[in-house]
């Protein structure tokens, strides 16, 4: 997921998630009047952050988008510049003491679609902890299942890729915040047929691991699976059905 162009082009299911949800979470969170200062993790590209989510924001100090991808954080610095706006590169999985780097920490953290990519959740979720301030709200999107996490699990299974491939874990949400809201949403993507490889090509996490004279390949392979899955059809196209989990945390004062 290094391709900022692709991703960018290839995101339409992604940003459609994020309306819905902030459509209907954004009206339940508290807004303090003065202003304040959002964190979005994951934010890949820049463009959910800086065209949907900052629009929808009733009340902004300063908005900071973090990724993993120094390559995502170049582009998205040149291509969603703004004055309120910030991009920086940030493992919220591995960092340590994330306060060092954000030392006034945030009064909201979002993420969308980033999590489920997350190994090791604990740690992840204390750094958010860590990262919000007493009485902060959070709001993370991600997959709780997708047809894509079955295809990759029989792709790592096999002999000429299985060593480029790791096997995610179960995501599970860890105790330290109070959980206002919990949910799983079943939903379709946008529907196509065959699925377009660049949609698989622009979020697949394996592929720069692949040798280039064998990128093509595993593409290739990689929709050949989803075709074995047997997703339902409708209207004449495939329609892969996926579980989304919307999770609405506060941190205690």
């Amino acid at each position: 997921m290094e391709d900022a162009q692709l991703y960018v082009s290839a995101n339409a299911l992604q940003r459609r998630d994020a309306l819905v949800v902030l459509t209907e979470f954004l009206p339940q969170m508290a807004w303090q009047e003065e202003g304040e200062n959002i964190l979005d993790i994951g934010c890949g590209s820049g463009d959910v952050t800086r065209n949907l989510l900052m629009p929808l924001l009733p009340r902004v100090e300063q908005v900071t988008g973090v990724d993993i991808s120094q390559e995502m954080v170049n582009f998205a610095s040149k291509t969603f510049q703004h004055n309120t706006l910030a991009f920086r590169q940030l493992d919220i999985e591995k960092t340590v003491q994330p306060r060092q780097t954000f030392p006034d920490g945030f009064s909201k953290v979002f993420s969308f679609y980033c999590l489920h990519w997350v190994k090791d959740q604990p740690r992840c979720l204390n750094n958010i902890y860590q990262l919000l301030q007493p009485g902060g709200e959070a709001l993370l999107v991600f997959l709780a299942h997708n047809p894509l996490f079955s295809m990759y699990q029989n792709m790592s299974e096999k002999i000429e890729w299985n060593k480029y491939m790791q096997v995610f874990n179960t995501i599970t949400l860890h105790t330290i915040f109070t959980t206002l809201t919990t949910t799983t949403t079943a939903t379709n993507p946008f529907s196509s047929s065959p699925i377009p490889s660049d949609a698989i090509k622009a979020v697949n996490p394996f592929l720069k691991r692949i040798p280039t004279e064998s990128q093509d390949a595993f593409l290739m392979d990689c929709l050949n699976e989803l075709a074995k899955l047997k997703t339902q059809q409708e209207d004449g196209k495939t329609v892969a059905r996926y579980n989304l989990m919307i999770a609405h945390l506060l941190r205690p004062e």
